[in-house]
């Protein structure tokens, strides 16, 4: 559980992002995987410095389709894509599609992943609303976590309803590059 929540708060700080319609997740996963093996050097692009305690990012020359941005992690450790749908029926959907997906992909190594499911959350927050679900898939024999998360952030403000609904993919590497 610990993990969960750690990688919930890594998702929570990213999750930022155009339609998902996914061609092959499963050979996108094993490109992923195999570029991980290097830190994602050849996939790296110029660094963000983050801002207010944010950490340092790569952009990536590996993008996910349709996905809004993606980025390699200052520790090279990981890789992330974000999406931003227009509905909260369209997140919905475009969540439990790449859930699916990844569940139906084979090993990357020899042992299907555990999945882990964290209980959906919500929290409220003056006028903001900000509901929140995370995926993760532990696959342990080849030292990689992958989460998918949806969050929907919705705010009130003079009878205007604001919504912002968004999709994240991240793929971490147990090890850190030192």
């Amino acid at each position: 559980m610990r993990v969960m929540k750690n990688l919930s708060a890594f998702l929570a700080t990213g999750l930022l992002s155009a339609g998902l319609a996914h061609a092959d997740i499963c050979a996108d996963m094993g490109a992923i995987y195999s570029q991980s093996q290097s830190h994602f050097d050849g996939w790296k692009k110029e660094a963000t410095e983050g801002t207010e305690g944010a950490r340092k990012e790569y952009g990536s020359s590996f993008q996910l389709d349709g996905a809004r941005s993606c980025a390699i992690s200052g520790d090279s450790a990981g890789y992330s894509c974000i999406w931003r749908l227009a509905t909260p029926a369209e997140l919905g959907q475009a969540y439990q599609r790449m859930v699916d997906g990844i569940k139906a992909c084979p090993p990357l190594l020899k042992q299907a992943p555990g999945i882990i499911n964290d209980k959906p959350q919500e929290r409220l927050q003056g006028n903001l609303r900000r509901a929140m679900e995370v995926t993760g898939f532990d696959y342990g024999d080849a030292g990689v976590v992958v989460m998918v998360g949806q969050m929907q952030v919705t705010s009130i403000q003079s009878g205007t309803n604001v919504s912002r609904n968004e999709l994240k993919f991240s793929f971490v590497r147990a090890a850190a590059r030192p």
